[in-house]
C-alpha cells in the first residue's frame, strides 16, 4: 500500500508563489503545517480578503497522464 503525496500551490492573490507538499512549504515559509492546512480551508477565505492574503491550493491528482481516456 503506497502512501499519497498531496501537493499545494502556494498565492499571493493572483500571483503564484510556490508549490511543494506541506512540510516542504512549512519549512521553506517558517510556518507550520497546520497554519498551511487552515489557509488552504474555506473557512480562511471568509475570513480574509482574496488580494494580499497568501493562499493554499490542494492540487488535483491525476491518473495515467494526459492520454488516458
Amino acid at each position: 500500500m503506497s502512501n499519497k503525496v498531496a501537493y499545494y500551490a502556494l498565492y499571493r492573490g493572483d500571483e503564484f508563489v510556490d508549490i511543494g507538499t506541506l512540510n516542504e512549504l512549512a519549512s521553506r515559509y517558517h510556518t507550520s503545517v497546520n497554519t498551511l492546512r487552515f489557509k488552504a480551508s474555506p473557512t480562511y477565505a471568509a475570513r480574509t480578503r482574496y488580494v494580499d492574503t497568501i493562499r493554499a491550493y490542494k492540487l488535483n491528482e491525476t491518473q495515467g497522464g494526459e492520454d488516458s481516456c
